[in-house]
């Protein structure tokens, strides 16, 4: 078929789920040009990704004929058996235990940006709010100085908004992190060696002396990974929240059923990663010929597993495209993947996302903040990612 949609394009990827809906009614993989195939729906995108010998993830997010080297690649670029071991180092510095014991913390900086907020007049909760927190989470986990948190979450917005996750350069056209991000590549390689000769309790220190059948991290990888932490958080949990907030200012009756009902909270946070999910998609490169519903997809093509669009497949999610808190199966969303590529950063974005939601409610009274008049949503200027680039409000009174 004719070229449709793409989802590289981020004016036409956040503006598309009326056109989404067609092609997850045309057929469960479309074909949307370039030699690439669109995954549409929710069963067939669960199969492929958990198929890692029929599907890799070298390619990434990156666009064609791009090479990034192995060694400075994310998480989400590496398939076994290197994604194996640098997984599991990830999955065991950044435990639960980690996440929980961190959560007084969390607290104390959302309260604190939320007393920064004037009582009366108006705010933009991103730069207040949505974004800070969730990247001060993450120099705290990364035990990184809280006072470094502003320049740090300014480096990994401007690589995240650089096109760096799709062409490996900078915005003046430079190839590689350590080359095109100097400061950032040299920050994170400081820290990294202040834990070899002074270790920690915390994750740096962690992905620096883990190791998995006697094999550790080699530098680049760890430096690799500490980058993916923090850009990561800023992009999942930071879009998580702003478009948690979103909806409790827009969706009928859902500031007053999380008011009185707690319990209802952490549906909300997966109706909401469902609904509108931080990541769009996840690519992968086909390695041998499949058949999907009566479609191959051949050796060799590029595969756009459109996660996005399966989270509202009518065949799993009934009203797919309405916010519903009482949504029995809203977990069953592909927004942290599937398979061995589920996002290890799953429960540090859900912690976060519910202590934020909990700071905010018990701060504000209720309808004490609503959008400014005349707001219109802008997304965030990623075209992988679903938030608010804006989310101007007026206060009118703060506990």
């Amino acid at each position: 078929m004719a070229k449709t949609f793409n989802p590289f394009d981020a004016e036409q990827a956040h503006n598309s789920w009326a056109l989404l809906t067609n092609l997850r009614e045309e057929s469960a993989v479309v074909d949307i040009g370039d030699g690439m195939g669109y995954v549409t729906r929710h069963a067939e995108c669960r199969q492929l990704l958990r198929d890692t010998d029929g599907f890799s993830s070298v390619q990434g997010f990156k666009a064609p004929g791009v090479v990034v080297p192995t060694e400075d690649r994310t998480l989400g670029e590496l398939d076994p058996p290197n994604h194996t071991l640098v997984r599991r180092v990830m999955v065991t510095a950044l435990t639960p235990r980690s996440v929980k014991a961190a959560e007084p913390y969390i607290e104390s900086r959302a309260t604190a940006l939320l007393d920064a907020l004037a009582d009366h007049g108006g705010a933009d909760l991103v730069p207040a709010f949505t974004s800070p927190l969730p990247n001060a989470s993450t120099v705290h986990l990364l035990g990184f100085p809280e006072e470094d948190a502003p320049q740090i979450m300014a480096w990994a917005k401007d690589l995240i908004e650089s096109g760096f996750p799709g062409t490996h350069r900078n915005r003046e056209g430079v190839f590689g992190f350590a080359e095109g991000f100097s400061d950032f590549a040299g920050y994170i390689d400081a820290r990294i060696e202040e834990r070899r000769t002074h270790p920690r309790d915390d994750v740096t220190t962690k992905l620096l002396e883990l190791d998995v059948d006697g094999e550790r991290l080699m530098p680049r990888q760890l430096r690799a990974m500490v980058r993916n932490l923090i850009t990561g958080g800023l992009t999942t949990t930071s879009q998580l929240l702003g478009n948690l907030l979103y909806e409790l200012f827009t969706v009928p009756g859902l500031e007053d059923r999380l008011r009185s009902d707690h319990e209802a909270w952490p549906r909300a946070i997966e109706e909401s990663l469902r609904l509108a999910p931080p990541v769009m998609f996840i690519p992968r490169g086909c390695v041998r010929d499949t058949e999907i519903d009566g479609t191959v997809i051949h050796a060799g093509q590029r595969v756009v597993m459109g996660t996005a669009c399966a989270n509202r497949d009518e065949a799993v999610f009934e009203n797919s495209d309405e916010f519903d808190v009482d949504r029995a199966n809203t977990s069953d969303h592909l927004t942290f993947g599937y398979g061995p590529h589920f996002c290890p950063g799953a429960p540090l974005a859900r912690a976060v996302a519910r202590i934020a939601i909990s700071a905010f409610l018990q701060h504000f009274p209720s309808g004490a903040v609503r959008l400014t008049d005349g707001y219109v949503y802008e997304n965030v200027p990623a075209f992988f990612e679903t938030g608010p680039a804006r989310l101007t409000v007026d206060i009118t009174r703060s506990q």
